[in-house]
């Protein structure tokens, strides 16, 4: 009898325990994340770190692809992206999201600063890192710090996002509210073959047909281009020869005229230890002595009044006409029309020379891009899934992203060749000779460039000519300017208004110091600029940058 009252209270016993234990357990689930008062802080962190690390295993895009819509604003007039193209198809069937691109129709910066101004920015924005509105949206008023999304809904970002990147762009607090397309550290620029897609071209039958003229000084390149002119008036569609053009003008200047002319002249950054930025005038004597160069370049009738109107559009047009004898442009921009020219017409094959030096005729230092990259992608405190959004960053900076956007689907648009993709001849030569059926049918080889990075030059296919002649020509002259990036001030704060208002003036005052009619008058230009600038008080703003570059040195250990 004794037993069997034994035997029960110790079944009792028995189940009172695994009770208390079930209990716990519960307790435990549905507390966990949070303070409990019966768990030690240790324990918790220990548990909280190990969640941590499981999820960052595996991208959060792989277990969260359901259907959804995302609206993506790009902060280019010119991008589009042709509805049912693969690259868009690829994007939908690994990651759900069906994203909706939209663009600009007139003034970009107009655009941009009206949907902030309403607050209806949509779910994802893109623009470059040097745009005003940057520092304005980088606060979470505007857009999420991609840190805490990361944390929260996908760790795996931190194993996409490059260390010295995430570093550059994170503020005071340590928030990261954008990340770039194209980010380059001095190191990317060697493991992935990095090169400047800064070019000088000239048509290659009008330069042989004048005798390979040396263009370095300002003398053999008026030379040049008049003996061009002289030679060759027309071209095969009637319509006169322009001797020398550059890229497109803008309200705040023209990049043809500012850093891509300075990098010729390997004028560097600095002169005399102080930063001095590529607009607003830059002080080196060399530069003032090539831009007083273009302008006897106008006077004689080289550069017509085309050349300080045409858009990006009418420029690449005209290069697939070869209306250009001499031309400075970033040949990976004109692709389209380089490959339709050289299809139709190799003989009027643009090939890279020697362009524009300074007096010494040292090698030009020409730029890729830097820590900042190219464009930064945000996501907006309007958007209806910060999570999903987050989720479609981390693919798409991550090694399977990167191979959907630039090589497409096995099988349709490249094989594997030794256990190594290889894009299909037919496919690339599609992309050289006829980008618009590309475009419409694929828009692969990071043409969807948002998350575009150096990895994609893994898996680049010999472009074949005329591109090659330009890689081979750049190769050795490229140099990395990263630490002069990412300088700008808030564009709402005194600093900021002084710079956008000196930009703009400089927007005007370019191309009247290009057609100024005698150098005196050249020299009045300048001269009164340079007091504008004063009048605002331009070197408060300079000052501003020139602390944002010491503190850029900081970040990457650079003197």
């Amino acid at each position: 009898m004794k037993r069997i009252k034994i035997a029960k209270l110790l079944c009792l016993v028995l189940a009172l325990t695994m009770a208390v234990t079930v209990l716990a357990a519960c307790g435990s689930d549905k507390t966990s994340g949070s303070s409990d008062a019966t768990k030690s802080s240790d324990t918790a962190s220990v548990s909280s770190s190990a969640e941590s690390t499981a999820a960052a295993d595996e991208p959060g895009w792989k277990t969260d692809n359901s259907p959804m819509k995302l609206d993506w604003y790009i902060n280019e007039t010119w991008f589009s992206n042709p509805e049912g193209n693969l690259a868009h198809q690829m994007i939908k069937e690994q990651t759900g999201i069906d994203v909706n691109f939209i663009v600009p129709v007139g003034n970009a910066g107009q655009k941009l600063n009206t949907m902030i101004a309403s607050n209806s920015l949509p779910d994802m924005v893109t623009l470059g890192w040097y745009e005003q509105q940057v520092p304005q949206l980088s606060t979470d008023t505007y857009t999420y710090p991609l840190n805490e999304l990361a944390d929260k809904y996908d760790p795996y970002f931190w194993k996409v996002a490059a260390p010295d990147i995430v570093n550059w762009y994170k503020d005071k607090d340590g928030n990261l509210f954008g990340y770039p397309c194209n980010g380059n550290t001095p190191d990317d620029n060697t493991k992935y073959n990095v090169i400047s897609n800064r070019s000088f071209l000239v048509r290659k039958d009008i330069y042989e047909a004048i005798g390979k003229p040396d263009m370095r000084t300002p003398e053999g390149f008026l030379n040049a281009l008049k003996a061009a002119k002289e030679k060759f008036p027309k071209v095969d569609n009637g319509q006169s020869l322009i001797p020398f053009s550059g890229t497109f003008f803008t309200s705040t200047g023209n990049n043809t005229y500012e850093d891509i002319l300075l990098e010729y002249l390997a004028v560097p950054r600095e002169i005399d230890g102080k930063f001095y930025d590529v607009k607003c005038g830059n002080p080196s004597p060399e530069y003032i002595k090539w831009l007083k160069t273009f302008r006897s370049a106008h006077e004689k009738g080289m550069m017509p009044t085309d050349v300080f109107v045409d858009d990006r559009t009418k420029i690449e047009e005209k290069i697939q006409q070869g209306r250009y004898f001499a031309l400075f442009y970033q040949w990976k921009d004109a692709m389209i029309p380089l490959g339709q020219l050289y299809t139709n017409k190799p003989e009027q094959i643009y090939i890279s020379v020697d362009g524009p030096a300074n007096s010494n005729l040292d090698a030009p230092m020409l730029s890729t891009t830097g820590y900042s990259g190219w464009e930064l992608t945000m996501i907006t405190k309007n958007c209806k899934n910060p999570e999903r959004a987050i989720k479609l960053m981390t693919w798409g900076m991550g090694e399977e992203g990167q191979k959907a956007l630039y090589l497409g689907k096995e099988g349709v648009t490249y094989d594997m060749v030794d256990n190594k993709p290889v894009i299909k001849p037919e496919i690339n030569k599609m992309k050289n000779s006829d980008m618009a059926t590309f475009k419409q049918k694929y828009n692969t080889y990071g043409e969807i460039w948002m998350f575009n990075s150096s990895m994609m030059n893994l898996w680049e296919p010999d472009p074949g000519q005329p591109f090659n002649q330009y890689r081979e020509w750049a190769t050795g002259k490229s140099s990395h300017y990263g630490v002069y990036d990412n300088n700008r001030p808030v564009a709402d704060s005194d600093e900021g208004e002084i710079l956008a208002k000196a930009e703009n003036k400089w927007g005007e005052i370019l191309p009247k110091l290009l057609m100024a009619k005698t150098e005196k008058d050249f020299d009045k230009i300048w001269k009164d600029y340079e007091d504008y600038k004063t009048s605002i008080d331009y070197q408060k703003a300079l000052d501003y940058q020139r602390t944002k570059v010491a503190e850029n040195k900081a970040k990457v250990g650079t003197k």
